[in-house]
């Protein structure tokens, strides 16, 4: 996330097109909006479409505005969205999900700086910065005829990515006490327990459960028991945690795929928290020799589960 902050405000102070890609529910807008926030185009407004929702015969008219009579249900002129934004920042959600004729007009408004509403002969000029932002790959796209090539280059003045959250669990406590806005205490152990999902529905799924664990919970600290998980089977508890011997209870299976990759985070989550963060307490925990250290943190880089100690590590009280 600093990294992704790091990102953010360099693209802040870019003056051309930002493409911001990540799966869905990631969290692509709220990175445009602190773009926008940091930017010099702070004072104007931050208007945002999902093209994606918009129907093909309506994107025209909602972006680029209509004049009075340019069909049947036009009784009056309207601004698009194009012109709202004048001096701020206009974020297209999802362009991927938008026809090689709207592309076509886009790319000009980008290149020429200004629209033209439908029915009307006057262009009018634009001073926005667009932010564009997709979950597909534009590059496969674009190799099959679906998206414009000079359209990509244009948008793609500067680019963002941003992760996917079962990439990045150890960020979940900070998204976690953001989302509950001081309303509520969360344990330990329910943190624990949110950081052995994988989140195929991103940010906005951790929400999701972080809310309904907020009404459902029927003391101020949510507890584990109060987090309901689409795949319960990940959680490991406490009182299951027991690990005889890592490379017979753990590796094995997981080799033979018996067990996921969360599952084998999950357990070295729950173990560095016994460990309070040292991976050499670790091994011992997981009844294993210490001549088997090396071993040990060799198999979990192999396998990307080296978990990141830091958050596990017990602070020193203040005196």
């Amino acid at each position: 996330m600093k990294q992704l902050g790091e990102r953010v405000r360099a693209a802040s102070r870019v003056v051309g097109s930002i493409l911001v890609m990540g799966e869905t529910g990631s969290g692509k807008e709220l990175v445009a909006r602190a773009i926008h926030e940091n930017s010099l185009r702070n004072a104007g407004r931050f208007i945002a479409v999902d093209c994606g929702a918009l129907p093909e015969d309506l994107i025209d008219s909602e972006l680029f505005g209509y004049r009075r009579g340019a069909f049947t249900t036009a009784m009056a002129d309207k601004p698009g969205l194009f012109e709202l934004a004048n001096g701020g920042t206009l974020f297209l959600d999802e362009i991927a999900n938008t026809s090689r004729r709207f592309q076509a007009k886009l790319l000009r408004a980008l290149q020429e700086r200004e629209i033209r509403r439908l029915g009307d002969v006057k262009a009018r000029s634009v001073d926005i910065r667009v932010i564009a932002a997709t979950n597909c790959d534009l590059r496969r796209l674009i190799q099959r005829g679906e998206f414009r090539e000079d359209l990509f280059y244009r948008l793609n003045v500067f680019s963002i990515k941003v992760p996917p959250l079962r990439d990045r669990l150890d960020d979940i406590p900070m998204l976690t006490e953001f989302i509950l806005q001081g309303r509520r205490r969360i344990s330990g152990s329910a943190l624990l327990k949110l950081q052995s999902y994988g989140y195929p529905g991103n940010v906005r799924e951790l929400e999701n459960i972080v809310e309904s664990a907020i009404y459902t919970g029927e003391s101020d600290t949510i507890e584990d028991r109060d987090i309901v998980l689409p795949d319960e089977t990940l959680y490991v508890s406490q009182s299951e945690f027991q690990i005889d011997n890592f490379w017979d209870s753990i590796a094995r299976p997981y080799a033979e795929r018996h067990i996921t990759k969360d599952y084998v985070e999950q357990v070295i989550r729950k173990g560095l928290v016994q460990a309070e963060g040292s991976y050499r307490k670790l091994v011992r925990l997981f009844n294993l020799p210490p001549t088997d250290y090396k071993r040990f943190m060799d198999f979990i880089r192999r396998h990307n589960c080296n978990i990141d100690y830091r958050p596990y590590r017990r602070k020193p009280e203040r005196k």
